[in-house]
């Protein structure tokens, strides 16, 4: 499924409206009727601000138009789209647009009874450029607007395409812990690679097919590989949406510190993961079997208290097993682990 702002187009400038609408006004090719000069100039002025009025107003009525509802968005997208844009001053951009449509509706209908009621020529060619003027300062008033939705656009159309109601298994754990070879080697097919703004890496998105029905595994790069601690407000509430996704998370750890951050550290991390997600079904698993010792591998267990599951993302071990066990958690068939329960 794409991501509710994936089509929103281009957003054009208030100048580039206006010579639109008042380009085509201009080369209107409608019919003028026979007649005295007066019949025929108040036809045409009259044809000229009914094409310009309807024109700016159906453009701005468009933009409004693309925007998914934002009340309805899903918590996920709506929280994204608050850190990246201010949801805020998009509501404000997107009602000055609408404001202003229905402003220049009323203005076309105004100027058409008084060209109709004019008595000279020079009278009907100072009301059209009045009504020109007039709709002109409209869209220039909502020009900061334009430019808003504009830059806005740009950054909505990078979230990354994943669908927020399908049963979701995140992969958290340090950097080159084997997260994504996890998602590669559990996918049905080859996982899709999405833009995530707000990391320097690309998200990865695996599906699998289930006996319950079809599920996504996803690796957030950038988001959960590091202390939380150590994060700014933006990174912070992009983590805080993955709360509205993630029905269970697969933590990882590599025992053999190959991944170039020590068992200390990524045990750290795996207690804040498991506070901020502490309603969150967490199954910790640990990956590199095919290089860790024995020695590697019971460090690890003897230090969270618990036995794990232990895998190779590269060569297959272990993971079936995982997997059964983490499709249980995401279907609410197996009761969450507390720290110190016994872990098979």
């Amino acid at each position: 499924m794409s991501q509710p702002f994936a089509r929103l187009g281009h957003i054009p400038s208030a100048r580039e409206l206006i010579e639109i609408a008042f380009g085509r006004a201009s080369r209107s090719q409608k019919k003028i009727p026979r007649g005295p000069l007066e019949i025929r100039i108040r036809a045409k002025e009259r044809d000229r601000v009914r094409i310009a009025s309807r024109e700016l107003a159906i453009r701005l009525k468009r933009i409004v138009a693309r925007f998914p509802d934002l009340a309805s968005l899903h918590p996920f997208y709506r929280e994204l789209a608050d850190v990246l844009v201010n949801l805020d001053e998009l509501k404000k951009a997107l009602g000055a647009l609408s404001k202003a449509s229905r402003l220049i509706k009323i203005l076309g209908r105004s100027y058409l009874i008084k060209l109709r009621r004019a008595k000279t020529v020079r009278e009907m060619g100072l009301l059209r450029r009045e009504a020109y003027g007039r709709m002109a300062s409209v869209v220039q008033r909502i020009s900061g607007h334009l430019d808003f939705l504009r830059k806005a656009v740009s950054r909505l159309a990078r979230l990354p395409s994943i669908d927020p109601e399908a049963p979701t298994i995140v992969v958290a754990g340090y950097a080159n812990v084997g997260k994504s070879s996890l998602v590669k080697a559990i996918s049905s097919a080859k996982p899709d690679v999405a833009s995530y703004p707000f990391t320097t890496k690309d998200i990865v998105i695996g599906h699998k097919e289930t006996p319950h029905g079809r599920i996504q595994i996803i690796d957030t790069p950038g988001l959960l590989d590091r202390p939380l601690s150590k994060r700014n407000r933006i990174e912070l509430q992009a983590i805080l949406a993955l709360k509205h996704l993630a029905k269970t998370i697969i933590f990882l750890i590599d025992p053999t510190s190959t991944c170039g951050y020590p068992l200390e550290n990524q045990l750290n991390l795996l207690k804040e993961v498991e506070k901020s997600f502490s309603s969150v079904p967490l199954i910790v698993a640990i990956n590199k079997a095919d290089i860790a010792t024995e020695e590697q591998v019971k460090a690890v267990e003897n230090a969270l208290g618990r036995r794990l599951h232990v895998i190779s993302a590269l060569r297959g071990d272990g993971i079936q097993e995982l997997m059964e066990k983490a499709i249980r958690a995401l279907f609410g068939q197996e009761k969450r682990l507390k720290p110190n329960d016994a872990q098979g």
